[in-house]
């Protein structure tokens, strides 16, 4: 796992008071990342602040090898940018007017090979206006290689990379930034890694890798089908989505598979694989069950076996995944606070933003969409109120709350925009749990499959559907 900071400047500050780093070097530093990537012609886009001075100081690394061309939105403000800014006048490196660059920028037979956006750093807020958002809006229709110094100014810049300094920053991981941000590239400042993120106070998050799966590989070689659980899934209004969560623990891992039928339940619609188990009671040796799929609401019948179950279950550490509709019943509130009561359970809570907004009354889907402080904020204040759950917080990058500690999935793919994803997801996760998994364990490793899965169809595809998920979370390694 990598990790990810929420306030670079306080890194940057305490690396030069306990170093002696020079603004300088940082900055020579991050001309020369970005520099590795251009291989043609470029327009460097410079602001007044250190960002600018980034663009100034790249300038200057190219000239004379590559052509380039700066232009300057407002006179330099910082003391460093100020003085990169004074060597490329001298060195008569060739600054381009505005209507100049128009006229580039809207060039589609000629647009300039590399747009190189050092406009606004980590500090801008607000919206984008005046010539700034026009000259990033032409940016974007050019037919470029689009660089980020950073972070995408405004998040409105259409980066192809982002060569971001020193370390992750959370700005980076919201749902708009993951749209703009393109491949994220972490540059030494001058120091290695691991020295400059340890100056740093403790980090916001942490961002998962394929290495963090913990698959559930089959070692035990006196195992039988008791050996790794029984999921048991509970089959409301809308069945087919029961169906398909049933179906994805079964093929990840589950070694017994229920799917529980109840009232006004649909079930007998569908025809189901032989595979799958049906009752109209949670099996005695149920070691997960699965609430959520496909049920509007919660009926009073389920909660009580619900809660029968949890208390008296046979299992050592009962566990539970909750999902989609149930979020949005009043009762489960009350149901939850009952489940947490007892220690030793392990509760995983899988909704996307707006049944998170719906269920925890706290923020609006927008904020989370748009804010990783706001999203951690509103996790962490839910994990309080429930204690002991572990939260899956779904959306273009998922984060996982578990005790103190956030997560991030960033491999989610568009391809897995489709009906029923989250139910693969749900059953993965509850999989996992009846195999015995911590609820961070289950968390991470099923998130993170799913969105690999992703991956290895296309991230373009329009055509994953949730079977095909299915299929192809068995053939990662």
């Amino acid at each position: 796992m990598q990790k990810v900071f929420d306030n670079p400047s306080q890194i940057e500050a305490l690396v030069k008071q306990k170093f002696g780093f020079p603004d300088f070097i940082m900055m020579e530093n991050a001309a020369l990342a970005i520099k590795n990537l251009i291989t043609s012609d470029c327009i460097i886009l410079c602001g007044k602040g250190n960002n600018g001075g980034d663009g100034y100081a790249l300038a200057r690394q190219l000239y004379g090898t590559i052509k380039t061309l700066v232009f300057c939105l407002e006179p330099p403000a910082a003391t460093e940018a100020k003085k990169q800014y004074e060597m490329c006048k001298k060195l008569g490196i060739p600054f381009i007017s505005q209507a100049a660059l128009t006229k580039k920028l809207s060039d589609t037979k000629n647009p300039p090979p590399f747009i190189i956006d050092c406009l606004y750093g980590t500090g801008f807020k607000g919206e984008l206006t005046g010539t700034a958002a026009k000259i990033v809006e032409l940016s974007n229709k050019a037919k470029s290689v689009r660089i980020a110094c950073d972070i995408p100014t405004a998040l409105a810049f259409n980066a192809d990379y982002t060569v971001t300094m020193g370390e992750h920053k959370l700005a980076l991981f919201s749902d708009k930034a993951k749209q703009v941000c393109g491949k994220i590239i972490v540059a030494p400042l001058g120091m290695g890694k691991a020295l400059f993120e340890n100056t740093a106070p403790s980090p916001a998050a942490f961002l998962v890798e394929p290495a963090d799966c913990i698959l559930p590989l089959r070692t035990n070689k006196a195992a039988h089908k008791g050996t790794y659980g029984h999921t048991a899934v509970f089959a409301g209004e809308k069945a087919g989505a029961a169906i398909i969560c049933a179906t994805a623990a079964m093929n990840f891992g589950s070694g017994l598979t229920t799917i529980i039928k109840q009232q006004k339940s649909n079930l007998g619609q569908f025809k189901i694989s032989p595979e799958l188990m049906i009752s109209e009671t949670i099996p005695a040796k149920t070691t997960c069950i699965v609430l959520g799929p496909g049920s509007d609401k919660l009926q009073p019948e389920t909660a009580s076996a619900i809660e029968t179950w949890w208390f008296n279950a046979k299992t050592k550490s009962p566990a539970a995944v909750f999902d989609a509709g149930v979020f949005g019943d009043p009762g489960f509130n009350k149901l939850l606070k009952k489940l947490c009561t007892r220690k030793d359970s392990r509760i995983v809570l899988t909704p996307h933003l707006a049944e998170f907004a719906r269920f925890s009354s706290l923020i609006t889907v927008e904020e989370l969409a748009n804010s990783p402080e706001s999203k951690i904020k509103a996790g962490m204040s839910l994990l309080k109120k429930f204690p002991g759950i572990t939260l899956v917080l779904k959306s273009a990058n998922t984060f996982i709350f578990n005790k103190n500690q956030t997560y991030i999935v960033t491999d989610g793919t568009p391809s897995l925009a489709k009906g029923g994803s989250g139910d693969v997801l749900a059953g993965m996760t509850a999989s996992l749990l009846a195999q015995g998994y911590s609820a961070k364990d289950a968390a991470i490793t099923a998130c993170e499959t799913h969105a690999l899965a992703g991956k290895k169809h296309g991230a373009q595809a329009w055509d994953l559907s949730p079977m095909r998920i299915i299929e192809i979370i068995n053939c990662i390694k």
